[in-house]
């Protein structure tokens, strides 16, 4: 049974600790050793949120010999609302259509069940254990690098997870980020080893101000056996399931690079937008920066008008189709206000994205900060038909009209994803 390691002086934070809206009475206080439900015991804790902390566990219920006894915990905090949502929506995912090869790209819970801390109860959510996600895993080669096969191989798969959300469970994940693809192991022996080294040798941890114990996490697997590892799309937090086909989000989501134009301008969205969002995404993966460098003003801060004018910089204005749109949404107030988070409590789309951004004729009121910047100049990694054929990818994503945008199974077969002959 793993024990506690070393104490941590209390004057470190740790972890969860970190986070300015960290409040220990929310946070379950797991620990090594714990048997939860009555089959998984806690060993080492790997991860940790806002809204939750990430156990790897033993389940009793299985050959210790398999790697499948090792499984990853999910344990939610107390007034974490989004547990029971991500439940929901996984388990619809996981049962849509099981044949489907884009179903395999997707992690979804194995086992859920609730578990008792001090202030009450907490859902927890088991999962099979993944090596790291793609921002760890990318700085396991040279200069951040992953070889540009492997890159095809991965975007190829990704595309083909999304096109099992979208088509087959007209999810949108709303999140995509290089911390929600996490990457499988490529070797069973690399996590039967982390785990015998974690027995061996137990996690540090300190005693909060409430009397909880903090435990300091473990997450690096050591360097690469191989390359045989498997992308996969995780964490449904925020997905969206949208039933029919004219059903429309209106709120406001995504993380701030890579936020679609109909989100900020506040015109609904659809399946389309995930598309951008991966779009955005392939600078990361590919070039190991991100697309959009001008979004924030001189505080740091997020500006939606920065980030529209870098969009007028690298994809042209928008189409008088998309501005009819805009016009006609910008009054439209949401069932549900929205608190942005400076706290400001808003109820349309232009009032949470400090517009407007456009007047009467579509002409953008902010046109003395377009940035000088051309799309075809953002690409420094690839070069001759290989730069040009991703260039000619991303085209078919990065587009200002959501109908225009390509869906993801075709974009899975454009020729710049596909493997090149051995001449």
């Amino acid at each position: 049974m793993p024990s506690p390691g070393p104490p941590l002086p209390p004057g470190i934070l740790v972890d969860e600790e970190t986070s300015p809206v960290y409040d220990s009475k929310y946070f379950y206080p797991a620990k090594p050793g714990e048997i939860l439900a009555d089959r998984y015991e806690n060993i080492v804790k790997v991860g940790w949120g806002v809204s939750c902390t990430v156990w790897l566990a033993r389940d009793l219920q299985r050959r210790i010999e398999e790697q499948e006894s090792v499984v990853a915990l999910k344990v939610a905090n107390k007034n974490a609302t989004s547990a029971g949502h991500e439940r929901v929506i996984e388990e619809h995912i996981s049962t849509a259509d099981p044949s489907h090869r884009g179903r395999s790209l997707i992690r979804t819970f194995l086992d859920s069940f609730e578990v008792k801390g001090p202030e009450g109860s907490h859902s927890c959510l088991v999962y099979p254990p993944m090596r790291e996600p793609l921002s760890m895993y990318q700085r396991r080669f040279d200069d951040s690098k992953m070889p540009l096969p492997l890159i095809k191989t991965y975007i190829r798969a990704l595309l083909m997870g999304l096109d099992y959300l979208h088509e087959e469970c007209r999810v949108v994940h709303t999140d995509l980020k290089l911390e929600n693809i996490m990457v499988s192991f490529e070797d069973p022996t690399v996590l039967a080893d982390f785990m015998d080294f974690q027995l061996e040798n137990p996690m540090a941890f300190k005693i909060d101000s409430t009397g909880r114990p903090v435990y300091q996490s473990r997450n690096d697997f050591g360097p690469l056996k191989s390359l045989r590892s498997i992308p996969q799309l995780v964490d449904f937090g925020v997905a969206t399931r949208l039933e029919e086909n004219d059903d429309w989000g209106v709120w406001p989501i995504q993380p701030d690079h890579y936020r679609a134009p109909e989100v900020i301008l506040g015109n609904g969205w659809q399946m389309p937008t995930d598309i951008w969002n991966f779009g955005v995404l392939l600078w990361d993966m590919i070039e190991g920066k991100e697309l959009f460098q001008h979004i924030h003003d001189q505080q740091g801060r997020y500006d939606a008008k920065l980030h529209i004018a870098e969009m007028i910089a690298l994809f042209g204005p928008p189409p008088p189709e998309i501005m009819q749109r805009y016009q006609y949404m910008r009054a439209y107030v949401w069932p549900e206000p929205v608190r942005r988070e400076d706290g400001r409590v808003c109820e349309t789309a232009e009032e949470y994205f400090c517009g407007p951004f456009f007047d009467n004729n579509g002409r953008f009121l902010n046109e003395d900060v377009i940035p000088d910047r051309k799309l075809d100049d953002t690409v420094s990694f690839l070069e001759g038909e290989e730069r040009e054929s991703f260039l000619d990818l991303v085209k078919g994503m990065l587009v200002w009209h959501p109908d225009m945008r390509k869906k993801a199974s075709e974009l899975a077969g454009h020729p710049f994803l596909q493997p090149k002959a051995n001449t």
